[in-house]
């Protein structure tokens, strides 16, 4: 393995400076993980200790970049929509039963434009960083233990690295870790509590682990 590594990294790469195209699209699976923190509310009094959790998730993720020049570069990101499952979590847990344990789900559609500066190339390898902002559109909702469940879409900030390793003039393969900076607002109603309203203020702050092939026009 470290054999074919060490060739890869030292195999000439042809046609890849002045000539070549600044349009270039990723693709690969990502995955999701959550780190979550919520102020919650029933009928209008804090809940102390409540708390809701949710699950990894694997996703497909695409981007597009353009280079403006060989350090300074613009991409963006867009995944296919993510099927959460909002679970009770701290002091919520201990009103199972009446309640089940699932809140609700909510759909979300993430859209991902970065600034990206890459120092310096060493051989075939590019490392990079960069930052820019992030939307989630929340495109349906369901409740469970919340009824009549509403979640609000939300513009965040994105901090991200990576690199990118070419393979020749056209094709590339990528790692990439984007952290998330998302907050949400939810409210609906209890039906298990005698229809007590509910409202949260959610951070999602999911860390997103990426990895696939790229290719450039």
């Amino acid at each position: 393995m470290f054999f074919a590594l060490s060739v890869l990294l030292s195999w000439p790469v042809s046609g890849v400076a002045e000539g070549d195209s600044r349009w270039s699209a990723r693709l690969g699976y990502a995955r999701v993980a959550f780190h979550t923190d919520a102020a919650i509310a029933i009928a209008g009094l804090p809940a102390a200790g409540a708390a809701v959790v949710i699950d990894d998730q694997t996703v497909l993720l695409g981007d597009a970049g353009f280079e403006f020049n060989d350090r300074w570069s613009a991409r963006l990101a867009i995944g296919s929509p993510l099927d959460l499952a909002v679970g009770a979590s701290g002091s919520l847990r201990a009103l199972a039963p009446p309640l089940s344990g699932r809140l609700g789900e909510i759909q979300i559609a993430p859209v991902i434009v970065s600034g990206l500066y890459a120092p310096r190339s060493f051989g075939r390898l590019r490392p990079y960083v960069g930052a820019g902002l992030v939307y989630a559109w929340v495109r349906e909702t369901a409740g469970e233990d919340v009824q009549g469940l509403d979640a609000t879409s939300e513009w965040g900030l994105v901090v991200q690295a990576g690199c990118e390793a070419r393979l020749g003039q056209r094709w590339s393969v990528f790692v990439d870790a984007r952290q998330l900076y998302l907050d949400t607002s939810a409210s609906g109603v209890i039906a298990p509590l005698g229809g007590a309203p509910v409202t949260a203020s959610v951070e999602l702050d999911p860390l997103i682990l990426h990895a696939g092939v790229g290719y450039r026009f």
